[in-house]
C-alpha cells in the first residue's frame, strides 16, 4: 500500500513538473515572438494600433490625450530612424531593424505629446552610409519626419527643415588624461589670494603701530629714535619681541595686545598650513594635448567628419584621418595611441566620459555646431508646432531625467578648465577674526590711555608733603630777600 502511494506521489509530481515545463515554454516563446517578427510586420502592427512605440518607451510618462482633435491629415506620421549602431544611447535598433527606444525617441515621444493634436506616429529604422542620406530620405514619400540624433548643418537644411534644438552641439577634442606637475614657486602663496595677503600685512602693521602708541605714551626709551627708524620699529618691535627677546616692554597694555596679535597670526597660519596641503596633494589629471597632430579619429558617418577634412586641409601636420565606429573603438585607438585625438561632439564626449571616467578630458570647444535636432520634410506644416513642443520639453525635468536613465550624466557635464585647483582664501573667509582683532585692539589703547589719565591725578602724600616744603621754602626765602632790600 505505501509504495502504490508513493508510486501515486511520483506520478503526479511528474505530471505537474510537465506541465509547469510546458507553461514555461509557452511563455518564453510569446515572448521571444516580437524579437521574430520581421521588419513590416512590426510596422504593420504600428499602423493597426497593437504596437506603441511610444508607450513602451515612455510608460507612465506616456499621457497622450485621446480627447484631442486628430490632424487633419488623419493618416500615420511616418517617421525614419538612423539605424546606427556607434552610440545606440541615442536610437537604439536591433539586428533586425526594430527599434527599441534611446534617448531621442523618447524626446521625440514627449514633444508628441505636447502637440495641440493628436498624431500616431510609425517608426521606420533606415540605414545609411551618414546622417546626410537619412536626412535625404525626406524627399520621397515613404518618411516625412527624421527622429534620431541628427545635427543641424548647412548640407543638409538643403533637404530638410529642422526643429530648433533639442540638444546643443559643440565639436570637441578627446585625449587621454596624464598627470603632470604643475607646481611653482608661486604656490606657495596660492592658498591665499592678493587682497587677503595685502589684508594680513595691513593688519601686522596695525599691530605695530597700537604697540608704538602705547609704548611711546609710556615714554619708552626704545622709542626714543628719529622718525624714519620709528617707522621700522611699528614693523619690527613685534616680532623681535616675541621671537628674539630683544624689545623691551613697559606698558602692560602692549602685551595684551602682542598676545591679540599672535592669536590672530596662530589661527591665520594653520589655515595657511591647511590650504596649503590641499594645494600641494591635489590630483592634477590634465589633458595629454599632443603638440602635432599626425593620425585623428572621428565618428564614421557625422558631420564632424567635415569639420576634420576642413582642419586636414589647413594642417601641415596631419597625415591621417581615421574612421571610428563605437565607444569600444574610442577606448582603444586612444589607449594604445593609434590616434593622437579624437574629434568629436559634445553629447558624445559626454557620454564616453560618463562610460569610461576621468582618465579622458576633453579640450575645446574647436567649433560651434546648431546642436541635435528632428528634421522635416521642406515646408512641412508638423515643423512649427514640433519646435514649440521641443521647448516645453527641454524646460521639463523629464530632459535630466532621460539624460541620467540614457547617458548616465546627473546634471550636463561643464567643460573644465585644464588647471583644476582648489579655490583660494579671500578676505572674507577671515573677516570675523580680523575685526575682532582690531576691535580688541582699540579697546586696549582707550583702557591705557584711560589708567594713565587715572595715573597722573593721583598723587601719593608723600610727594605733596615735598611739594608743600618746597613752596614754603620758597615763600620764606621770597620774604628774606624782601626785608633785607627794605
Amino acid at each position: 500500500m505505501d509504495i502504490r502511494k508513493h508510486m501515486s506521489l511520483v506520478f503526479h509530481f511528474f505530471v505537474l513538473f510537465a506541465f509547469f515545463a510546458f507553461l514555461v515554454t509557452e511563455s518564453e516563446s510569446l515572448t521571444s515572438l516580437p524579437e521574430s517578427m520581421t521588419v513590416t510586420e512590426w510596422v504593420e502592427q504600428q499602423i493597426n494600433g497593437t504596437v506603441n512605440i511610444c508607450k513602451d518607451i515612455l510608460g507612465t510618462k506616456w499621457k497622450n490625450d485621446g480627447k484631442k482633435p486628430l490632424h487633419y491629415s488623419n493618416a500615420p506620421l511616418n517617421v525614419c530612424v538612423p539605424n546606427n549602431q556607434a552610440f545606440n544611447e541615442f536610437v537604439d535598433v536591433n539586428e533586425d531593424g526594430i527599434l527599441k527606444g534611446g534617448f531621442s525617441i523618447a524626446i521625440f515621444c514627449l514633444v508628441v505629446q505636447e502637440l495641440p493634436f493628436k498624431v500616431q506616429p510609425v517608426f521606420k529604422s533606415f540605414k545609411s552610409a551618414n546622417y546626410t542620406e537619412t536626412v535625404q530620405q525626406l524627399q520621397g514619400k515613404d518618411c516625412e519626419v527624421v527622429a534620431g540624433d541628427i545635427t543641424i548643418t548647412s548640407k543638409r537644411t538643403k533637404f530638410a527643415d529642422f526643429t530648433i534644438p533639442y540638444m546643443s552641439s559643440e565639436i570637441y577634442m578627446l585625449v587621454p588624461a596624464t598627470e603632470k606637475w604643475n607646481q611653482t614657486l608661486m604656490t606657495l602663496l596660492r592658498p591665499f589670494t592678493r587682497r587677503l595677503w595685502l589684508t594680513i600685512i595691513c593688519a601686522c602693521i596695525f599691530i605695530g603701530v597700537a604697540i608704538g602708541i602705547l609704548e611711546y605714551r609710556v615714554n619708552n626709551p626704545e622709542f626714543r629714535v628719529p622718525f624714519y627708524q620709528k617707522i621700522l620699529m611699528i614693523i619690527w618691535f613685534p616680532v623681535s619681541t616675541f621671537f628674539f627677546h630683544e624689545g623691551r616692554i613697559q606698558n602692560r597694555f602692549s602685551k595684551i595686545v602682542l598676545v591679540i596679535w599672535l592669536t590672530t597670526l596662530f589661527i591665520v597660519i594653520q589655515i595657511f598650513t591647511a590650504c596649503l596641503s590641499s594645494w600641494l596633494t591635489v590630483n592634477q589629471l590634465q589633458p595629454k594635448v599632443p603638440k602635432e597632430y599626425h593620425i585623428v579619429g572621428y565618428q564614421h558617418g557625422s558631420c564632424v567628419e567635415d569639420f576634420a577634412n576642413n582642419y586636414k586641409q589647413n594642417s601641415t601636420t596631419l597625415a591621417e584621418l581615421r574612421p571610428l565606429s563605437t565607444t569600444d573603438d574610442y577606448k582603444t585607438v586612444l589607449d594604445t595611441g593609434k590616434v593622437d585625438a579624437i574629434f568629436e561632439e559634445l553629447p558624445y564626449i559626454d557620454i564616453f566620459l560618463a562610460k569610461y571616467g576621468d582618465t579622458y578630458k576633453k579640450v575645446g570647444p574647436l567649433a560651434d555646431e546648431p546642436g541635435l535636432a528632428f528634421a522635416f520634410s521642406r515646408g512641412s506644416s508638423l515643423q512649427q508646432e514640433f519646435s514649440r513642443g521641443v521647448v516645453k520639453v527641454t524646460e521639463s525635468p523629464d530632459m535630466t531625467e532621460l539624460k541620467n536613465k540614457y547617458f548616465g550624466i546627473q546634471i550636463p557635464i561643464p567643460a573644465k578648465p585644464v588647471d583644476s585647483f582648489p579655490q583660494s582664501l579671500d578676505v572674507h573667509s577671515f573677516f570675523l577674526l580680523f575685526i575682532f582683532m582690531g576691535l580688541a585692539t582699540i579697546i586696549t589703547i582707550i583702557c591705557s590711555e584711560i589708567s594713565l589719565i587715572r595715573t597722573s591725578t593721583k598723587i601719593s602724600p608723600e610727594i605733596s608733603m615735598n611739594i608743600m616744603s618746597l613752596v614754603q621754602s620758597i615763600s620764606t626765602g621770597s620774604n628774606q630777600i624782601a626785608e633785607i632790600e627794605h
